[in-house]
């Protein structure tokens, strides 16, 4: 389904859904699980107006290692945390148009966020061309240690044992000596086309922008710089763009749909890089719809970024050093499929009251290779497999239960 597809939707709806992610780690040197219950409904205030409400949590447990450095998993530490995020939208649609505001707000032990947005979208005379345009700023803080006015080498960390406090449960509130929270300023948008084609071809071409402004670092990240385990230290500021190109074709005498999809990325942290998705859905009969996707991913390191022996032996690539394998080199890999069973109301309702009824299973295989941050270098110490993955193929498994009805 394209991207706009659901600001279209027209019918009341309520949706159920739970997301588990299960990480490995080489050996017992930890791992990470991720719960992510959610639900929303949505429903019409008359013909013009439709609003949504939703919820969702993360509950997140598993273990990392404390410092980035030569064995960067010698010492794995214990953490969890539960995230709330609720969110409301109002919206306002017209013959071929429509408008949504849309806020959120999220909280969890050491990080608050506030966003407000909106979506506006227009189908063209015709009806073969739709433009959309989104944005949303956020409001956010996070907690960190007061390093007052410390030098960035001589900067600790969070650690757990440190109360992050709150103030009436929405702002967060210094306690000198222990925390400080800072600010987070986060402006994205996106302008979307789609087109069709032919009567059983579309396209859809995005632009997406992202400026922070803020503190970016982790403040429970440590880096072994010289004989030195300091906080990480990363830009407090960060733009970034990415285009991305899909094509959907439906294949009527098998009752079927390709799909393709392609995005180049790019940020002031020179970090570059690409993905590649490919994706088939079949119709099993009437009521079944069976999906299965592969996309394949690789990007370059920051700037900034080094294997944890250099940081070692080297010192850092100037004033930022960081142990954040999402700024690393790093390619992925992958592989899902998701089986939709689709009860559409005939003479009666579906359960006594729904138009519509889907229930869906969707499961992803995920594989990761951290690649070294110096192509040029052969590595013989393997010192390109800081973040060590899990043993084998398989690095990660994602499954997730959704129930969406409509009446």
């Amino acid at each position: 389904m394209l991207a706009t597809s659901a600001v279209a939707a027209a019918d009341d709806r309520a949706e159920v859904s739970t997301s588990v992610f299960e990480e490995r780690r080489a050996g017992d040197k930890g791992g990470l699980t991720v719960v992510h219950p959610q639900a929303d409904v949505g429903f019409d205030l008359g013909r013009y107006v439709d609003m949504a409400l939703g919820y969702s949590a993360d509950a997140v447990s598993g273990a990392t290692a404390t410092t980035y450095q030569v064995d960067a998993v010698s010492a794995a530490t214990k953490f969890s945390d539960v995230r709330h995020e609720g969110n409301a939208s109002l919206g306002f649609k017209g013959r071929r148009s429509s408008i949504t505001f849309s806020t959120s707000f999220g909280t969890e032990r050491d990080y608050l966020s506030h966003s407000v947005g909106g979506t506006a979208q227009v189908d063209l005379p015709g009806r073969n061309t739709t433009i959309a345009l989104a944005y949303s700023h956020s409001f956010d803080e996070v907690c960190d240690h007061d390093n007052g006015q410390a030098m960035p080498l001589e900067r600790h960390a969070l650690i757990g044992a440190e109360a992050c406090l709150k103030s009436g449960g929405f702002f967060g509130k210094d306690k000198p000596g222990t925390t400080v929270w800072h600010d987070i300023s986060i402006d994205t948008a996106q302008g979307t086309l789609t087109q069709n084609l032919s009567p059983t071809m579309n396209l859809q071409v995005a632009l997406y922008g992202q400026v922070l402004d803020g503190f970016l670092s982790n403040p429970y990240r440590r880096v072994r710089v010289g004989g030195v385990s300091a906080q990480e230290h990363i830009p407090n500021e960060r733009a970034r763009w990415s285009l991305t190109a899909r094509v959907n074709r439906y294949l009527p005498k098998l009752h079927a749909a390709a799909h393709f999809g392609a995005r180049f990325y790019d940020d002031t942290w020179r970090v570059v890089g690409g993905d590649v998705e490919l994706g088939y859905s079949q119709y099993i009969g009437n009521s079944l719809l069976l999906k299965i996707h592969a996309r394949v991913y690789q990007q370059s390191a920051a700037k900034f970024f080094k294997d944890a022996f250099f940081y070692e032996t080297e010192s850092t690539a100037g004033e930022y050093y960081t142990g954040d394998r999402e700024l690393s080199p790093v390619r992925s890999g992958v592989l899902g499929a998701k089986l939709t069973l689709i009860n559409v109301a005939g003479e009666k309702p579906v359960w006594g009251f729904l138009d519509r009824l889907e229930f869906n299973l969707k499961g992803d295989l995920l594989i990761l290779d951290q690649l070294p941050a110096d192509s040029s270098l052969a590595n013989p110490m393997g010192i390109d497999k800081q973040f060590l993955y899990g043993n084998g193929l398989l690095d990660a498994v994602i499954l997730q239960l959704g129930l969406l009805g409509n009446y």
